[in-house]
């Protein structure tokens, strides 16, 4: 995890000064337990992300004396294997932070409990998708973080106007556009290749846009190799780095990016505070324009991101009350528009999210129309979606390391898919 120097904390100043003021905590509950301790897992690793988190514990603390809150920072890659671990040991921490379509796994352990059943619990307002996320036979068991994202094709503006190319709308401009953007010091794109959920994520919109299935279950067909051969040329040509295999969505490739050795990337608004830090601005070093299709005028299907907030069984009753006193502090109108902002979120609730998209600027634009029309990875499969993306994400890193071609890595992934779909 990085720590912010001053610089970098500077730039979040203005909003986290503003994010204290809202933090409205009731003293009511102040009294309601001393010397507990609630541990919390979870990934975000952002400057905006991990101040923000920051600071609204500390208010939290200072609002609920005896409670401490000690937050651990697990690794993208990590987190899921390791709440699993947790789980099966009875172990896991009082609140989880959990990448959306594992909240049905979570579920699925029994370690954690239904939010519905505690204290000021309530889904109004919510977009369906992001409500739903959580709801398991009448019962919901999670709440957005900081609401709901997606991705879609970031690049940099100057390197583009020098090397006289537009930002690529189809798969063919995109191959020369990272081919004509490529130097002995920079690759044209930066693709997310690592063994784990961010680089199906990432491969999803080619997939889908393409006529793949929601459920994967073409994975092999056309639409597929397609996709996967449109990656494999990326490489094979030098566009892209081979090192992608071990890159994250954030901050690995990210950083490819804000540090000029990538041209461009597909990343999501939560790059937005980095990138301000570093100097980039839209409209001046970034720009921001759909994923490119195959084939123009296919509609862009992206998936829904985003993370929910979980409460263990761990701790007992008035620990788990407690977790949910966290969770709930960050639900209120006015905190949901402070976190959107230093997480790069679209706000969970409707008319959070309206007003959000007033004040957020043109930056946006392209996420907005995306995120609310996003495609929630784990809608008809459930706890099928981990298992599914995971025989996705091994497919890709076999194609791309040369393991195996890419109809082979396809046909072996199709087979397994076809096998958890039975299930």
């Amino acid at each position: 995890m990085k720590l912010l120097t001053k610089k970098r904390y500077w730039g979040f100043a203005v909003m986290l000064v503003a994010l204290c003021t809202v933090v409205g905590f009731s003293q009511a509950t102040s009294s309601a337990a001393t010397n507990i301790t609630l541990t919390e897992e979870d990934y975000f690793n952002t400057p905006g992300q991990t101040a923000a988190l920051a600071l609204y514990t500390k208010q939290f603390e200072a609002a609920h004396p005896g409670v401490k809150v000690e937050r651990q920072y697990v690794p993208f890659a990590n987190l899921d294997t390791k709440l699993l671990t947790q789980a099966a040991a009875h172990a896991l921490p009082n609140l989880l932070a959990v990448d959306n379509p594992f909240v049905s796994t979570m579920i699925s352990t029994g370690q954690v409990i239904p939010l519905s059943g505690l204290k000021g619990f309530s889904t109004k307002g919510y977009y369906p998708a992001v409500i739903k996320e959580g709801l398991s036979g009448g019962k919901y068991y999670s709440l957005p973080v900081a609401g709901a994202n997606s991705i879609a094709l970031i690049y940099n503006i100057p390197m583009l106007k020098a090397a006289h190319v537009k930002p690529p709308k189809t798969w063919a401009q995109l191959l020369s556009a990272a081919k004509a953007l490529t130097t002995s010091d920079r690759y044209g794109i930066a693709l997310t290749c690592e063994a784990a959920e961010d680089t199906t994520w990432q491969w999803e919109p080619f997939f889908w846009s393409n006529g793949g299935k929601p459920t994967f279950a073409n994975v092999a067909s056309r639409p597929g190799v397609q996709a996967l051969s449109l990656w494999k040329q990326l490489i094979d040509d030098g566009s892209a780095s081979k090192d992608c295999l071990n890159w994250s969505q954030t901050p690995a490739a990210s950083t490819q990016f804000i540090d000029g050795k990538a041209a461009m990337m597909v990343n999501g608004p939560w790059n937005f505070p980095t990138l301000n830090q570093n100097k980039m601005f839209y409209g001046k070093q970034f720009g921001v324009v759909p994923v490119p299709v195959r084939r123009a005028g296919q509609h862009v299907i992206v998936p829904l991101g985003g993370e929910d907030w979980m409460v263990s069984k761990s701790g007992g009753t008035e620990a788990q009350q407690l977790a949910f006193e966290y969770i709930k502090g960050m639900q209120t109108p006015a905190m949901e528009l402070k976190l959107a902002k230093l997480f790069g979120y679209l706000p969970g609730k409707v008319a959070v999210a309206k007003k959000y998209v007033k004040q957020a600027g043109p930056e946006w634009k392209v996420y907005v129309n995306q995120t609310l029309f996003a495609h929630p990875r784990t809608l008809g499969l459930g706890v099928k979606y981990p298992k599914i993306s995971q025989a996705v994400w091994t497919a890709i890193q076999s194609a791309l390391s040369g393991s195996k071609s890419v109809p082979d890595a396809l046909n072996t992934a199709d087979g397994q898919i076809s096998k958890i779909l039975n299930e």
